[in-house]
């Protein structure tokens, strides 16, 4: 079995754990645990770089996509926090901007389907917005803002599945990826902004987006 996919059992339980954590507002406990689980995820793209036919520069891209996401993380802990909440927030359109610029670099560029599937998250940009809009009170500008970025890179990875030039596992798995992690924004969204309550599926789909995305790295073959 491949290097790299002996860490994937373990950041799986790492990510349960982390959505325990979260809902129990442990700080203490999501201080380490959330940055590992993406750690561990840098782990597994870095170790797919030992097979020679993986594309080496999607790889490196694709780290520091999520070296990226690592620091953000740090800044992430107590979501509470005014100012964590800002510097959290600078760091993931960083890092999700990082992420949509290694797609379209490695998807030869924009395509006439990406029309259709820009105007979709559009929508449910707006949409998301609109729920949130009363609730987010001094946030609007900063979250709104965030929101344009997000959106864009999912819309740069559903591109990959159908741009011809991607391996279709790793155009699969990025896609995937990257929907979780929307996924898990639309969650704390609702929770923050709309109705609080305690995290269903946010931290695993926020972790488990990150290892998916890793993975790619492994199947994206030169």
């Amino acid at each position: 079995m491949p290097l790299h996919l002996f860490l994937v059992p373990v950041n799986i339980i790492l990510i349960v754990i982390y959505l325990i954590a979260r809902n129990r507002e442990n700080l203490r406990l999501t201080a380490w645990i959330q940055p590992l689980t993406t750690f561990l995820s840098i782990g597994i793209a870095a170790l797919s770089l030992l097979n020679r036919d993986t594309n080496t520069a999607y790889t490196v891209w694709i780290l520091i996509g999520l070296a990226l996401c690592f620091a953000a993380d740090i800044f992430n802990i107590d979501m509470n926090n005014d100012k964590i909440f800002y510097a959290g927030i600078a760091c993931f359109i960083v890092a999700y901007l990082e992420y949509a610029i290694t797609y379209t670099r490695f998807n030869n560029g924009f395509h006439r389907q990406d029309i259709m599937i820009g105007i979709i998250f559009v929508a449910i940009y707006g949409l998301l917005i609109a729920i949130y809009w009363k609730g987010l009170g001094k946030y609007k500008l900063p979250v709104m803002i965030y929101g344009l970025f997000m959106p864009f890179m999912v819309t740069r990875a559903i591109s990959t599945l159908s741009g011809g030039v991607f391996p279709l596992t790793a155009a699969v798995l990025v896609t995937a990826g990257s929907l979780m992690l929307f996924l898990g924004d639309v969650e704390y969204g609702m929770q923050r902004f709309y109705k609080p309550g305690k995290f269903t599926v946010g931290p695993i789909c926020y972790a488990g987006g990150q290892l998916l995305i890793a993975l790619s790295c492994a199947y994206f073959i030169s």
